[in-house]
């Protein structure tokens, strides 16, 4: 295939789904992009995660879950609980999961459908091999995605080059090559791992960043916000969404919402004075 072919074609863009991700990459992200997701402990990283698995799911893909740090069907439980239908998602087999935990159970009894266990999560290239055979199983066009939660269990079972290496080469096989969607989570603020963040951004096509919204954690709330900070590619707006999480995912949070929020920390403080 030439060139002009694939210029010919323009670029394969998608749409997450989630309106408050969606207002803010108007024209969709790349399909053939590596995405991270970065954060505290509690900002929202997983529930992105997982919201966007599910989208593509509900769109009629097939997706593609890395489980580094819990086991498949506590990942389906914690999707159930943002609305999954996992009665659907069970009969269209469109979930096949790559286990990278149910290793470190002592007795482990259950092994489940449609999953690939890895014996050894702290070889990065069996994680590869394992993603790499779940995506053989599926038609290449009809998967929505890989995901994978959290990197950071990467970095603490394997060295941590080898964790960045193992990055490089899931972005260059899976988005560059197979033109698969790849998001992953990564807990920032952790002082061991601090020196190669600069090497997860420098490795990543998408970035969205989450926190606590600083005023109100002052204040001892803590109210989650994201900020889709890199898009290669496609137009994007770097500001500060503040969100909640309901029965059906994310939703972003109005201007009077906050100022309820603001009120009731307000009328708190006022009697905790006043005592």
């Amino acid at each position: 295939m030439g060139f002009r072919e694939v210029l010919d074609k323009g670029r394969s863009l998608y749409r997450t789904g989630i309106t408050a991700i969606d207002e803010v990459v108007p024209e969709g992200f790349p399909r053939n992009c590596f995405g991270v997701i970065r954060g505290p402990g509690g900002g929202g990283k997983s529930v992105i995660l997982n919201e966007l698995a599910i989208r593509q799911m509900n769109a009629g893909k097939d997706i593609i879950y890395v489980c580094l740090e819990d086991t498949p069907i506590s990942v389906l439980e914690n999707m159930t609980a943002l609305g999954l239908d996992y009665r659907m998602m069970l009969d269209h087999e469109q979930v096949h999961f790559v286990d990278c935990f149910s290793n470190q159970v002592l007795r482990r009894g259950n092994s489940y459908e449609r999953t690939i266990l890895v014996k050894n999560p702290t070889e990065p290239q069996e994680i590869t091999d394992a993603i790499y055979e779940a995506v053989r199983r599926h038609e290449q066009s009809e998967i929505g995605g890989v995901f994978a939660d959290s990197i950071t269990e990467l970095f603490f079972q394997s060295h941590p080059f080898k964790a960045v290496n193992a990055l490089k080469a899931w972005r260059a096989t899976f988005c560059k090559e197979l033109n698969i969607p790849f998001w992953v989570t990564y807990h920032t603020g952790l002082q061991q791992f601090a020196a190669y963040d600069d090497m997860i951004t420098y490795s990543s096509d998408i970035i969205i960043d989450t926190r606590h919204e600083p005023a109100f954690m002052r204040a001892g709330a803590l109210i989650k916000q994201f900020r889709v900070t890199r898009v290669k590619g496609a137009p994007h707006n770097s500001i500060w969404i503040t969100f909640e999480v309901g029965p059906t995912g994310i939703q972003r949070m109005s201007i009077d919402d906050i100022r309820e929020i603001a009120k009731a920390i307000t009328r708190y403080e006022s009697d905790d004075h006043g005592e």
